[in-house]
């Protein structure tokens, strides 16, 4: 097959499907510092702990951002979202889209001295798909990325060495498709596509990634200090082979959920970034170092149909125009939050037409308490007079205070109806999300996007695929998203479009199959002495490149 060298022009076509500088993305900036304030270390500020740092498993957000200070794969994004090499400094791409071959730096490695090799990557991407693993990112390799037999991997039907990715020799890594991916090689970017070291990884058994003894690094840091449930600091890798680009020596990430302590801390010079909550924004929003970036990131609802009340589409329709998300997000949140209009956020996908996608589809939610109260009065007569259904939300102040007002809401709008509060730390609201606990109601969570594409919101909800294990199915939604993804439509952009509307109408509209609440804002303090934090909308946000102005 003829192949042609790519890399430039593929990256730059990436950076238009990912996320757009300005409200969702690009480099913080501050105001420059004097020499003598230069800064060696940055400390930062989060509100929900580190849930694990096996990047094959993890799930959410603050574990994958320390992920990718320490671990490094064959791509990373920059600060505008366009693909550049990371492990691999080149790649080929065959004429159909079909085949990528990388090749891999000279010179790469562990941290214990062990070369980086293309085995790392197949040994990686194989564990990814393994139903002994039963990642729920495995479907990274399926719907999105498309790799050869991965859906016939994860369930079972084929076994690992089926799946469509080898290593030639120790610099090259290949890896076949069976449909082409215009995102591909930004998902090489992703935590769950990093390269693990298989002799290291067996040797260590059920410790894996448990302590900083029990993980090998190749990135731009290492983990030099693991306290679980206080702080997480990354030491400079000199062995990186970009460390020449690395500016600080050292970030730490301390877990602070009391929003007053983290700010007095800030204002101590003991923290560099801070998130603000409520009316924290409107006190320091004229200082320098305030920032605010609309997110990727939607918080919704999320009903367990392995209880059949939940099943009452009347019930759900009750709940999802109770809400009054204007109110949660401009006097309660108030840290740049907007309120939820379906499950695809704003400023984050952009269509062939060169329109966002919201701008191209109806508003499916909004506050509509009379349309709820008559809700709530037909699901009386299934259900009862009285029901008294339990929230699921993690011990944030904001999850807190949005869960505290949604149980207002709903009660008010639907007498008879009790929402019942139940909050649990984020590593236990995960695993009892992820399990279908039967103390597992209704949770309120969020998915931040993997990509710019509504494909990696919409394939929440398609379970038709290898490894889904959610509550919620329907076989018309799986028909329209195949359609998309696979079928008919998948090479016509603009029927492919439109699918992901109709297959948005249909879960929102039509079924209210989840309940979308807010998109998060990205209200912040960071030091004016410091630069170079990437907010990404469509992918992990970067702090590898914090950097003195």
């Amino acid at each position: 097959m003829n192949r042609i060298k790519k890399m430039a022009v593929l990256a730059l076509s990436l950076g238009m499907l990912t996320a757009c500088s300005g409200s969702g993305s690009g480099s913080a900036t501050a105001a420059p510092a004097d020499d003598a304030e230069k800064k060696t270390s940055v400390v930062i500020a989060i509100d929900a702990d580190l849930n694990t740092m096996d990047y094959q498993y993890a799930t959410d957000g603050n574990s994958f951002i320390m992920h990718t200070l320490c671990i490094a794969g064959l791509t990373e994004l920059d600060a505008d979202g366009v693909v550049q090499p990371d492990m691999a400094e080149s790649w080929d791409v065959s004429d159909d889209g079909l085949e990528y071959t990388f090749h891999l730096r000279d010179g790469i490695a562990w941290s214990d001295g062990t070369p980086v090799t293309a085995d790392d990557f197949v040994f990686a991407w194989r564990r990814l798909v393994d139903p002994a693993l039963a990642s729920e990112y495995n479907f990274l390799l399926d719907t999105a990325m498309h790799v050869e037999n991965a859906a016939d991997v994860i369930t079972g039907a084929q076994p690992l060495e089926a799946l469509g990715v080898a290593a030639p020799d120790e610099k090259t890594f290949t890896v076949k498709l069976s449909s082409p991916c215009g995102f591909f090689l930004g998902l090489c970017a992703f935590p769950s596509t990093f390269p693990l070291n298989q002799a290291f990884f067996e040797a260590q058994g059920d410790k894996y990634a448990q302590s900083i003894e029990n993980q090998l690094y190749n990135g731009p840091f290492v983990m030099s200090d693991r306290k679980d449930g206080s702080i997480y600091t990354f030491t400079k890798n000199p062995n990186y082979w970009n460390a020449d680009s690395i500016d600080m020596e050292s970030i730490s990430f301390q877990l602070i959920q009391d929003t007053q302590s983290a700010m007095m801390s800030y204002e101590n010079g003991t923290l560099d970034v801070v998130k603000l909550v409520s009316e924290q924004v409107e006190a320091y929003a004229d200082q320098d170092g305030y920032t605010s970036n609309l997110q990727g990131f939607l918080w919704y609802i999320s009903p367990n149909y392995t209880h059949d009340f939940l099943n009452n589409a009347d019930l759900r329709e009750a709940i999802m125009f109770a809400i009054d998300r204007d109110t949660i997000c401009n006097l309660v949140l108030k840290d740049g939050s907007i309120a939820a209009r379906g499950i695809i956020p704003r400023a984050f996908a952009i269509g062939p037409d060169g329109k966002d996608y919201c701008d191209t589809t109806d508003a499916f939610v909004g506050y509509d308490p009379e349309r709820a109260a008559a809700a709530w009065a037909r699901a009386q007569e299934a259900l009862g007079d009285e029901l008294t259904v339990s929230l699921l939300f993690e011990d944030s102040e904001a999850s807190k205070a949005v869960a505290e007002n949604l149980k207002s809401m709903i009660e008010a709008a639907c007498p008879g109806l009790t929402i019942s509060l139940d909050q649990k730390p984020k590593k236990t609201r995960l695993e009892l999300m992820r399990n279908l606990d039967p103390s597992f109601e209704l949770g309120l969570t969020r998915w931040g996007p993997d990509y710019a594409d509504p494909q990696t919101y919409m394939d929440l909800f398609k379970s038709d695929v290898a490894g889904y294990n959610g509550s919620f199915k329907n076989d018309d939604y799986n028909e329209i998203m195949n359609r998309a993804e696979n079928g008919a439509d998948a090479a016509d952009p603009e029927a492919r479009w439109q699918d992901m509307k109709d297959a948005e109408k249909l879960l929102i509209a039509d079924l209210y199959a989840m309940i979308p609440v807010y998109q998060n804002g990205g209200a912040m303090m960071i030091n004016p002495a410091i630069d170079g934090i990437e907010f990404h909308a469509g992918a992990v946000d970067n702090y590898r490149h914090i950097h003195n102005k």
